[in-house]
C-alpha cells in the first residue's frame, strides 16, 4: 500500500468561503500545498451554500453549529462557543493526526491549547487581543503585555512558526521572546480587480457633493480602537475654516450607534454623512470613489503598532490620495508624499496641514495616489503571500521527512 501524503490542516474558526473572501490568495495556497499534501480545513460551518470551486479537494471538517459572519451579536456568541469547544477541537485535531497545522487563530490562548498537540505549526498573528481587551488603562496596558509576554514565551516551548505581516510586529514579537528565526514576515493578499478606480458622478450628486465638495472618507467596521472620536473632534475644528469638507463613513457594526450620536452631540450632521454597510465590495468601491481623499486611522495605542488595515491596501488601489495615521506599521507600507500621505499619531494641526495640502495640490496628490496604486500591488501580492506560506510548510516538512 502507498503511503499516503501528508496533511495539513488550516485552523479558523470561521468557514471556508468567508476566509477565502478575506483572502485572495487561499485557494492559490490549496492549490499549491495540493500538489504535495493532503490539506484539510477546520472551523465551524457557515450559513451560505457550499462553495464547491473553493472546497475541491479539500477535506472538511467542522464543528457542529453555524457561524453567521454578518452578524456581531452571533459571532460573538460563536467565539465563546468555539472557546468552550477547545477539548472538542483538540480531541478532534489530534485524531486527524495532521502532519502541520496552520492557525489563523490568534485569540488569547487557542494557539497554546493547539500548539500542545505537538504537531509542527504556524501561528498567524494579526491582532492583540489582550491589548484590545484590557489596554484602555495604564494598568491594563500594563497586564495585556504581560499577559502577551507570557503567551508568546509558551509558543516557544513547542513547535511554531510565527507568521506576521509587519517588520513591527516581528520586532514586538522578538522583543516578547521568540526568537528571530521563528519568526516570518508575510505580507497581506489584496484581491485584484476587487476596488479600482472608476468614475461615479452619479454616487456625487446622489450625496449631495458639487465640484466645490471636498470630500474624506473612510470604511470599515466601526470601533473605538480605529480612533473614530478623535476624528470627529478634529472634523468639528475643521469644518468651521472649512464648510465646503464633509466626512464619509462607510461602514457599521458595533460602534455605529455611538458614532451617530456623538455627530448629533458635536453638531456636525451636516458635515458627516454616514453610508452605513453597503451591500457589496462593488458598492464601497463606488463610494469610495466618490471621495478626494481617503483616510486610514488608527488609535495611537500598542495593539495599532504593528497592525496594516485591510482598508489600507483597499484605498491604496483605488488612485485617490491616501492619508492614514503615522503608526510604524503604516509607515512601513507608505512614504509620505510619495506613495500617500502620513500624519502625526495624535496631532490635530498635523491631520489639518496635510488634508488642506492635498486639497490645494490636486494635480500633485493625484501623481502621489497613483504611485500608491503600484506601491499596493508590491507591499499586497497574493501569489507572494501564497509562496510565503507554501516555503514555511514546506520547508519544515521537507526538514521532518
Amino acid at each position: 500500500m502507498l503511503n499516503k501524503k501528508p496533511l495539513v490542516v488550516y485552523l479558523h474558526h470561521r468557514p471556508i468561503e468567508y476566509e477565502a473572501h478575506q483572502n485572495p490568495g487561499l485557494r492559490s495556497l490549496f492549490d499549491e500545498l495540493l500538489k504535495k499534501y493532503r490539506v484539510a480545513y477546520f472551523s465551524m460551518k457557515g450559513t451560505k451554500p457550499a462553495d464547491p470551486k473553493i472546497r475541491k479537494d479539500i477535506i472538511i471538517k467542522n464543528l457542529p453549529f453555524k457561524i453567521d459572519t454578518s452578524s456581531g451579536r452571533d459571532k460573538f456568541i460563536k467565539i465563546i462557543l468555539w472557546y468552550l469547544s477547545l477539548p472538542l477541537i483538540f480531541s478532534k485535531l489530534k485524531a486527524l493526526n495532521p502532519d502541520y497545522i496552520i492557525s489563523k487563530e490568534s485569540h488569547p490562548l487557542i494557539p497554546s491549547v493547539i500548539a500542545r498537540l505537538g504537531i509542527p505549526m504556524i501561528i498567524d498573528v494579526e491582532d492583540w487581543w489582550w491589548t484590545i481587551f484590557f489596554g484602555t488603562t495604564k494598568i491594563g496596558d500594563n497586564f495585556s503585555y504581560f499577559l502577551e509576554r507570557r503567551e508568546i514565551r509558551d509558543w516557544r516551548k513547542f513547535k511554531t512558526t510565527v507568521v506576521v505581516h509587519s517588520k513591527t510586529d516581528s520586532d514586538i514579537i522578538q522583543k516578547h521572546g521568540m526568537p528571530r528565526h521563528r519568526i516570518k514576515i508575510v505580507n497581506y493578499p489584496a484581491y485584484k480587480g476587487e476596488y479600482f478606480p472608476t468614475n461615479v458622478d452619479d454616487i456625487r450628486q446622489k450625496l449631495n457633493f458639487n465640484e466645490n465638495t471636498f470630500v474624506v472618507s473612510v470604511h470599515g467596521v466601526i470601533r473605538k480602537s480605529k480612533g473614530y472620536d478623535q476624528i470627529l473632534e478634529w472634523w468639528k475644528k475643521l469644518v468651521k475654516i472649512h464648510p465646503n469638507w464633509k466626512l464619509l463613513v462607510i461602514g457599521g457594526a458595533g460602534g455605529e450607534k455611538a458614532l451617530k450620536e456623538k455627530i448629533i452631540k458635536l453638531g456636525i450632521r451636516k458635515n458627516v454623512i454616514m453610508a452605513g454597510w453597503l451591500p457589496t465590495h462593488s458598492d464601497v468601491n463606488k463610494y469610495l470613489n466618490a471621495s478626494d481623499c481617503l483616510l486610514v486611522t488608527r488609535r495611537n495605542t500598542r495593539e495599532n503598532k504593528g497592525l496594516i488595515a485591510s482598508a489600507l491596501f483597499h484605498s491604496l488601489t483605488l488612485g485617490i490620495p491616501t492619508l492614514a495615521t503615522g503608526t510604524p506599521a503604516f509607515s512601513e507600507v507608505i512614504e509620505h508624499g510619495k506613495s500617500g500621505y502620513l500624519f502625526k499619531p495624535d496631532s490635530y494641526e498635523s491631520f489639518k496641514e496635510v488634508l488642506e495640502y492635498i486639497e490645494s495640490h490636486p494635480k500633485e496628490a493625484k501623481k502621489i495616489a497613483k504611485q500608491g496604486i503600484e506601491r499596493a500591488n508590491e507591499c499586497f501580492n497574493p501569489e507572494k503571500a501564497k509562496q510565503g506560506f507554501f516555503d514555511i510548510v514546506d520547508g519544515e516538512l521537507m526538514q521532518n521527512t
